[in-house]
């Protein structure tokens, strides 16, 4: 197995930030990560004399040439051969990358990259495809069968791939600038292993294409990951961590939780202990939260109902205007008398031109958009209708769209020049002319009202919207009529009066009105029609307890961690029961660490023995030179011995039994009485 890194920059580019490079980091970070594989591949450049350097200074690790190449909004690496044939040819195309891109913002189009490096099945093509910014989906099916493998950023997305059949190889490498005065602890290990005996392009690309040959550890089938460049391992499954106290647990946490960044989801100890009132409080604001959420995405679609309402004319303005239609039309009658040559002519009562709506045609454009992108129906869709045929589709109503908005722009012009010919015309003359009326957007906007009304009132109806399990606790939402005024500020409008709009609740059209008649934010009205009610309920039924909050929290929190790429959790035991422990977190941790890698630190036999962990770590505390010195042994539950990175062994039997049971003793003496008691 060789350990490779294929992502190093070296050289700073308009397309990356600016660093001073160091050869001596270079070959400390290769010897100490144990590298046998590395690939140069600076944005958008290639340093050919600085590469050569490279080369001759690390003998013994092969040195690959590659370019991180800037690709219609994504990136991508191309790697070659390092032999001086493929090396001069390789950098003269890479300086034709080079001469394109000249600021940060600069890409190549796909057509341009084929044109400057002809046949890419000489080169390793590696995606960003996990990792941003991403190379399209487009993009990479142009490139087909060229695309065998794709580079992630995290360990958890390296095993989703890992274990989705239809997925491409995962890769995870460093990205790393080589520095100036970056320390040894500070060195990344996002290494991949591939297994091939001798390296180059080809032997590389052969070992892609089978998943079993790449791997995150030099052991087959081992499910491992370095996380410290010391070699000390993770499982990328569920880890349980031992040690006294005072051995460096928190310490071990707080490195791991460091080396991913903010993608580390971290609950520490004592963290959800509700005990006093601000903890209440805060229990409450992300009850409200989560109510107002709620709210939102349930009331969504009525909002946009609510918002279309607001800027339709009001019943009392169209039967104005239809009024005064009507009143001109009979004066007209009667005068005709007075009528003269100037409103005889065509364009005295002559209507407007009606614009086209094209909002309809915008939603079909965005309808096909839809069906083209999707990736995972793509077959489905594509049994129906073809590719080419969706496209030919979405040319069409482009088109479409064009026309009806040139055809908008024309109507406007000429309903502006039949308006001034209209105001001449009646300047000089006596007749009076019969103003403009839209009596088919009369109609509409009478039968808008109608439907708004009856959605108002139905969406105000007792109902349970949803209702969700987590653990022992139901989380409903539910939808309700508000009860009175005092109601209504639950949605945060306390600065309002809504003592005479509530008066209206009954009748929606007036209770609009009323709602926009005392200042309340046109975005904010559509929430004040129906009450959203967010619970969370025991398995009584009941609203949850000052303890339950915590147990609830906690159970949120590890559902949240799905957003990360690591869970760490430090002593859960300290704020929880030992049921709650078993029947519900060990449940939750187990499901986690079936896709992303768990660490739990605990003395709790509870957590430590009944969850079953896939890997265990021991810590301990040495003092040398009246210095305090942290270590870790770590290995699998099974095994008899468990290691630190130098070597040396500790027993698993006696640690495991010590730190769970308080020692063999302990655990016989309890034992003796659970089985006293029992008789």
């Amino acid at each position: 197995m060789k350990r490779c890194d294929l992502h190093i920059h070296t050289v700073p580019s308009v397309s990356d930030r600016v660093f001073t490079y160091d050869k001596d980091v270079l070959l400390d970070y290769v010897a100490k990560t144990e590298l046998d594989v590395i690939a140069i591949t600076n944005h958008n450049l290639f340093d050919y004399t600085q590469f050569q350097e490279i080369k001759d200074a690390l003998p013994h690790v092969v040195v690959l040439p590659g370019i991180e190449v800037d690709l219609e909004g994504g990136h991508i690496l191309v790697i070659t051969n390092n032999d001086d044939g493929t090396l001069f040819d390789f950098n003269a195309k890479c300086e034709e990358v080079k001469n394109i891109i000249k600021t940060k913002d600069d890409d190549i189009s796909y057509d341009t990259f084929i044109r400057i490096f002809g046949e890419l099945s000489k080169y390793l093509l590696i995606p960003h495809y996990e990792k941003d910014p991403r190379l399209h989906k487009d993009i990479i099916k142009k490139l087909g069968r060229n695309i065998i493998a794709g580079e992630v950023s995290s360990v958890k997305k390296f095993i989703y791939m890992e274990k989705e059949e239809g997925e491409i190889t995962p890769v995870y490498f460093s990205d790393f600038r080589i520095e100036k005065g970056i320390s040894a602890d500070k060195y990344p290990v996002s290494h991949t292993f591939f297994d091939v005996d001798q390296v180059n392009i080809n032997t590389l690309k052969l070992c892609l294409m089978d998943k079993t040959k790449v791997s995150l550890t030099s052991q087959k089938g081992i499910k491992l990951f370095q996380i410290f460049p010391n070699g000390q391992m993770l499982s990328t499954g569920l880890n349980i961590m031992f040690g006294k106290r005072s051995t460096g647990k928190t310490h071990t946490l707080d490195a791991i939780a460091n080396r991913f960044g903010g993608k580390a989801k971290y609950i520490k100890q004592f963290e959800l202990l509700n005990t006093g009132r601000n903890d209440s409080d805060q229990f409450e604001s992300d009850l409200k939260i989560r109510q107002e959420n709620s709210a939102e995405t349930y009331l969504h679609e009525f909002g946009i109902i609510v918002t279309d309402m607001l800027k339709t004319c009001s019943a009392e303005e169209d039967e104005i205007k239809l009024q005064k239609y009507l009143d001109a039309v009979m004066s007209s009658a009667h005068q005709s008398d007075v009528n003269d040559v100037f409103s005889k002519s065509q364009l005295f009562n002559e209507s407007d031109f009606k614009e086209q709506n094209y909002d309809e045609i915008k939603r079909l454009v965005k309808a096909v958009l839809t069906l083209l992108e999707s990736q995972l129906y793509k077959p489905l869709i594509n049994k129906y209708l073809s590719e080419s045929s969706l496209k030919s589709l979405l040319k069409e109503m482009i088109e479409q769209c064009r026309k009806d908005y040139i055809a908008n722009q024309y109507f406007k012009e000429v309903n502006n020049m039949i308006k001034m010919v209209k105001e001449s015309l009646q300047l000089k003359s006596a007749a009076p002319r019969i103003p403009n009326i839209d009596l088919y957007q009369y109609f509409i906007n009478k039968k808008k009202r109608e439907v708004f009304a009856q959605v108002a009132i139905a969406i105000k109806r007792i109902r349970t919207i949803s209702t969700e399990k987590a653990g022992h606790f139901t989380i409903s939402v539910s939808s309700r009529p508000f009860v009175n005024a005092s109601d209504l500020k639950t949605v945060g409008l306390r600065q309002i009066s809504l003592t005479n709009a509530f008066t209206k609740y009954g009748d929606p059209i007036l209770y609009l009105n009323e709602l926009k008649a005392a200042g309340v934010d046109s975005d904010r009205i559509y929430k004040l029609f129906a009450a959203i009610d967010y619970k969370i309920l025991n398995s009584s039924g009941l609203p949850v307890s000052g303890g339950e909050r915590s147990e609830f929290n906690f159970l949120q929190k590890i559902k949240d961690a799905i957003l990360c790429d690591i869970l760490i959790i430090d002593e859960p035991e300290s704020s929880f029961d030992n049921l709650f422990l078993k029947n519900e977190v060990n449940k939750f941790i187990k499901e986690m660490a079936e896709n992303m890698p768990v660490i739990i630190s605990t003395h709790n036999n509870t957590i430590g023995g009944s969850i079953k962990p896939d890997y265990i770590l021991y810590t301990e505390k040495q003092i040398i030179a009246n210095e305090p010195h942290f270590n870790i042994y770590s290995g699998y539950p099974t095994a008899q011995f468990l290691k630190d990175v130098k070597g040396d062994t500790i027993e698993n039997y006696q640690i495991t039994m010590n730190s769970l049971e308080a020692g063999e003793q302990a655990y016989s003496e309890r034992k003796d009485i659970y089985e006293t008691l029992k008789n």
